[in-house]
């Protein structure tokens, strides 16, 4: 029988179960509803919702046999999102389904799975590799990265499809796919004289700041990670963080808790004593702000708060850094370059890759090599200080 949900919109979402995957996981078809008016009746929007959902169900139940055993990448796309819902962070679902509505399907949309070989996908590369307009509105073409990005969601579906038997080859793994070149940027990151300038120039600032920026200079934590952190994960006798959770903010909806990363982005951090030090006074100072807030204080635990005790807007680490490096006139670098410091520096003082890339959370040690560059130019900027030392000391 068919499943009825009302949406907070007023339409409704009909869904029809469709059997199994080879995972055991239910195949669900789904159909949205809008009632002919507002306003209806309890009794005739029932029934109208009730006839439509009956409707669907019949359509779904007398699909063919062929149909089923070769749907179209359309058809296919909807049982891919259905699975993959559970297992996609909220904001790489929004992201997957974006491509697959817009770009796969009206490319792919009516073709048979089986039909779809390695030359679509290098056609869909090819596509995206000359697309003039930019999806987020921005001037330029797609950069070689985007293309990898946007053809990976490609590759995906159809190793599904193969992993449920609905194609005999896995097109998603062939190695025959040419990419267009990618540019790899060089890491942004604060030279020494700067992070001594940054931790300088805290002194004179709130613990509320103080706290935020050296957190995220001292652990390399991402921004969500920082923000999601909570006064349970952090054991200041042992001197260490522990990373749980992450903050987003999906488009239009509220800041909510979800997963690191990957499994590699669940970690402990050790962190120095003066940090330690540094959160003892913040803790302090926000104990004093609960009670000062009295009744109106949300006691969620979170370390770095709005006013009123709600997790920090995942934005608000940005935009407090922005001001802060101008109010000292040191060099903008978006907040993520802390992260970079971080890594870079801990390289440069000869710390090893392999426990950089778990400080950092990374799945793997290549992605912790393209700090590899800015250490070579941060111990650069080490050599340059001997300079200036032996220059002024002839000099006297």
């Amino acid at each position: 029988m068919a499943s009825i949900f009302e949406n907070p919109n007023g339409t409704y979402k009909i869904r029809v179960y469709c059997g199994s995957d080879s995972s055991g996981r239910p195949i669900m078809k789904t159909k949205t509803y809008t009632p002919s008016q507002r306003n209806l009746s309890y009794a005739k929007l029932t029934k109208e919702v009730e006839e439509f959902a009956a409707k669907f169900e019949e359509e779904v139940k007398t699909l063919s046999n062929a149909a089923l055993e070769n749907p179209s990448l359309l058809e296919f796309a909807e049982i891919y999102l259905e699975i993959k819902k559970e297992s996609f962070s909220p904001n790489t679902y929004v992201f997957y389904e974006k491509v697959i509505n817009e770009l796969l399907i009206p490319m792919f949309g009516k073709m048979k799975l089986r039909d779809i070989k390695t030359f679509h996908v290098q056609q869909f590369i090819t596509f995206l590799a000359t697309k003039k307009e930019r999806g987020d509105g921005r001037k330029g073409h797609l950069t070689g990265q985007t293309v990898r990005r946007y053809t990976t969601v490609f590759r995906s579906l159809l190793s599904l499809a193969y992993r449920m038997d609905y194609i005999d080859a896995d097109i998603g793994l062939s190695r025959k796919l040419e990419y267009p070149k990618v540019e790899h940027k060089e890491v942004q990151a604060f030279d020494l004289q700067e992070v001594d300038d940054i931790l300088h120039c805290l002194e004179k600032e709130s613990i509320r700041l103080k706290a935020l920026i050296e957190t995220a200079l001292f652990t390399g934590c991402r921004r969500g990670e920082l923000v999601g952190l909570k006064w349970s994960d952090v054991d200041l006798r042992d001197q260490s963080i522990s990373i749980r959770r992450s903050i987003y903010k999906p488009k239009g909806g509220k800041a909510a808790e979800k997963d690191p990363k990957s499994a590699s982005s669940y970690r402990k951090i050790s962190i120095p004593l003066h940090l330690c030090n540094t959160l003892r006074e913040y803790k302090n100072w926000q104990n004093r702000h609960m009670l000062f807030v009295g009744e109106d204080w949300n006691d969620l635990d979170y370390v770095f708060t709005e006013e009123d005790g709600h997790v920090m807007h995942p934005h608000t680490p940005t935009k407090q850094f922005d001001h802060f490096l101008k109010r000292h006139n040191i060099r903008h670098l978006k907040f993520h370059g802390l992260r970079h410091t971080s890594a870079t520096w801990l390289l440069a003082q000869g710390c090893d890759l392999k426990t950089v890339s778990a400080r950092l959370g990374h799945a793997d040690l290549e992605t912790t090599g393209i700090y590899v560059h800015a250490m070579q130019e941060m111990d650069r900027s080490a050599a340059d200080k001997f300079d200036s030392f032996f220059f002024s000391s002839k000099e006297d």
